[in-house]
């Protein structure tokens, strides 16, 4: 990075927009742009400028963060009508892409990006929103080493741990081993509660009972965090429904609310059926997640405190 560079952040969803808010405090100068325009706000209060488009964002930048929730979005944010490589004089020399896709799915966009003359990284992050927050985030990147160098300043801005996996695409599988951890922590986790409450154990015993062990997570943590705090938190979220599941306590809010966490399992058990590495475990887990998101609009089945 020069010093001169400008970044781009596209893509202000739960973990982009904090991610945008950390690399504008840290000095460098931001562009942004979302699809729904209020979410620019905040970042624009802050100092950042704001684009009307991707194309748009493109003429005053050097480098583009993008975290959105599919390789559709992806594509239509790179080469759709208003997209980067639209623009009429455009200044992109790299993009670096945190959303969670396919390592096919980098490898395709880096190539396509290629013709234009853009540098790729695929760098998904995991941490979630408390960690995009506080800055300690865990950056997996797949792609070329000079790329990284000169993009380790903007993703360290966001992130204190920064691992090189090796080449365009081992960015996406290094996150799909490492949700393979995470969602099979939360199933763990949430059987373990419904158990433990079947012997008159306040659920919330359980990752307070484990701190410190060897069965101590993360995951675990941020429950306890989440539940201390009575806030909103993706993984408290997950656990709970599958709690309530394993409790025979229906939850309907929770039909068909899962769809990003079942893509990012269909990446994994892909790519175990691509290469042939059996993946039994996922499997196990990725049929519990979505019964929970397929849970009728009615059900007779009686609730269980």
């Amino acid at each position: 990075m020069t010093g001169k560079d400008t970044v781009g952040f596209i893509g202000l969803g739960d973990i982009g927009a904090p991610m945008a808010h950390r690399i504008l405090e840290s000095g460098l100068a931001l562009v942004v742009w979302n699809r729904t325009e209020s979410k620019m706000a905040p970042l624009k209060s802050a100092g950042a400028a704001t684009a009307g488009s991707p194309a748009e964002l493109a003429e005053s930048c050097e480098i583009i963060c993008i975290c959105v929730d599919s390789a559709a979005a992806m594509d239509d944010v790179l080469f759709g009508n208003s997209g980067i490589t639209r623009a009429t004089r455009s200044k992109v020399e790299l993009v670096i892409d945190h959303s969670t896709l396919a390592p096919g799915d980098a490898k395709k966009l880096a190539s396509q990006l290629v013709e234009h003359n853009i540098g790729f990284l695929d760098v998904p992050v995991s941490g979630g929103a408390v960690g995009a927050r506080a800055g300690t985030l865990a950056a997996m990147a797949g792609g070329d080493a000079k790329l990284l160098d000169r993009a380790r300043p903007i993703i360290a801005s966001f992130a204190n741990q920064i691992t090189h996996m090796g080449p365009i695409g081992a960015g996406q599988a290094a996150k799909a081993c490492n949700q393979i951890i995470n969602f099979g922590n939360m199933a763990a986790l949430a059987e373990a509660m419904a158990l433990a409450q079947r012997f008159d154990i306040a659920k919330e015993r359980i990752p307070e009972a484990i701190a410190g062990g060897f069965a101590d997570s993360n995951i675990a943590r941020e429950y306890k965090r989440s539940f201390d705090a009575d806030d909103f938190s993706p993984v408290r979220y997950l656990v709970e429904g599958l709690r309530k599941f394993y409790s025979a306590q229906i939850d309907t809010d929770y039909r068909g609310q899962l769809g990003i966490l079942m893509k990012d399992l269909s990446i994994a058990l892909d790519m175990g059926r691509s290469t042939g590495v059996p993946l039994p475990t996922v499997t196990q887990f990725d049929s519990v997640f979505r019964m929970l998101q397929n849970i009728p609009e009615q059900t007779s089945i009686t609730s269980t405190p």
